[in-house]
């Protein structure tokens, strides 16, 4: 295999595990620790409207 086709498998792979792997993995945390943020606030300041 040649340089070009090397660097285009390594390419598409990249995209691959960005797309499949690293963004919905990095959306999770986000939600996951903001959800986490929000319910720790209302056990200390108390749910809104209490």
């Amino acid at each position: 295999m040649s340089d070009v086709e090397d660097t285009k498998k390594y390419e598409r792979n990249a995209f691959l595990f960005i797309t499949v792997v690293l963004f919905p993995a990095i959306s999770l945390a986000l939600m996951g620790s903001y959800g986490f943020v929000i319910w720790m606030s209302q056990i200390i300041l108390r749910p809104p409207g209490a």
